[in-house]
């Protein structure tokens, strides 16, 4: 836990709305684990998008869409060739950081996003706060 702790100290010294696309802060908890940083990829952040629209929109929430499509298949609709593919989501927080603190405090969030295999990411928000961040590596 001390290493979370440590990447929720780096998120709090980035000043606001200095990063827009989550890069930075991501980066900031991969940088605590020693770990190379991300990329933004437009093709995630479509992909994000779309299902973060999706989800506003209709009123549901979770990591399957309404057509049943999971988070590889919007990345692979998106046109990314990936290898590995993984998703956050949440709904409420009104910031990124509210939200990067969320994901960062919850084990599984976190574990997606210091992911040694992911080389990429794309983030999106939509409607009444629903946020959605993928991390991918291209094949």
């Amino acid at each position: 836990m001390k290493q979370v702790s440590g990447a929720i100290l780096a998120l709090a010294a980035l000043p606001a709305l200095a990063d827009p696309m989550g890069v930075e802060a991501v980066n900031a908890l991969r940088d605590v684990k020693g770990l190379e940083p991300l990329s933004y990829n437009s093709q995630l952040e479509q992909a994000a998008e779309a299902h973060a629209r999706d989800m506003a929109q209709h009123g549901y929430f979770g990591h399957q869409g309404r057509d049943g499509a999971t988070v590889g298949d919007r990345v692979t609709a998106a046109g990314y060739k990936w290898c590995f593919v993984a998703e956050n989501v949440a709904k409420g927080q009104r910031s990124l950081e509210a939200v990067m603190t969320g994901w960062t405090n919850s084990p599984g969030h976190y574990r997606n996003m210091v992911e040694t295999r992911a080389r990429e990411m794309g983030l999106a928000r939509a409607g009444d706060d629903v946020w959605v961040m993928v991390l991918a590596a291209p094949c």
